[in-house]
């Protein structure tokens, strides 16, 4: 059985969404990040880098939310994360294009607006706000047009590189973004927002 180490997180979400898409049996530890629990022995002693997500499964750990994805897809030989090297590939593209580029702007804003004010860290960067806002639009209008054409960002279904995404683009609502300039990608999300596996997944942290 998995055991998954996560918080409210987009990266723990990521997790979540793909596990309970799998249909997967596991285990969730809430880790309270707020209080540190990180950083506790305990936890040290399971992860060099003291973050979540972190899976457990058969004597072993993984750190780093696209590892976990990957993993768990393919230990369960799930068409979520296909077999053929090709069709691997544009889902690691596209889970790449993500963690580097436009979900790194949606991060950026949704620190800026949610976690900075939370936390009490000081003024937002409204410049590093402004820089995100503007490159998040590029990005999108991009998807948006390959989304015209495509239900799916990978291949010709459903796989981990659409519920990596979606984990991203759903900070949207915490920071006011709207997706009605891009009607394909909103499109998109809403067809994965009502999957029960998310729904499922939120339940699990109380959403």
């Amino acid at each position: 059985m998995f055991r998954l180490y996560g918080f409210f997180t987009q990266n723990s979400l990521k997790t979540l969404y793909v596990l309970e898409e799998l249909g997967s049996e596991f285990e969730f530890q809430f880790v309270n990040l707020g209080e540190g629990e990180q950083r506790s022995e305990e936890f040290a002693q399971k992860t060099p880098v003291g973050k979540v997500p972190l899976l457990e499964h058969d004597g072993e750990t993984l750190f780093e939310s696209g590892a976990i994805c990957r993993y768990v897809a393919n230990v369960s030989d799930s068409p979520l994360y296909p077999a053929d090297k090709m069709q691997r590939a544009k889902v690691d593209q596209w889970m790449d294009f993500f963690s580097c580029h436009l979900g790194h702007w949606f991060t950026k804003m949704f620190f800026e607006a949610v976690i900075r004010p939370k936390f009490k860290l000081g003024d937002p960067d409204e410049v590093g706000v402004a820089e995100a806002n503007k490159f998040a639009n590029q990005q999108l209008k991009i998807i948006d047009g390959l989304l015209q054409d495509s239900d799916w960002l990978a291949n010709d279904e459903l796989s981990i590189a659409d519920l990596f995404a979606f984990a991203y683009i759903e900070q949207h609502r915490a920071i006011e973004f709207s997706l009605d300039a891009y009607p394909n990608v909103k499109q998109w999300f809403e067809s994965i927002d009502g999957r029960e596996s998310i729904a499922r997944a939120r339940a699990r942290l109380a959403m």
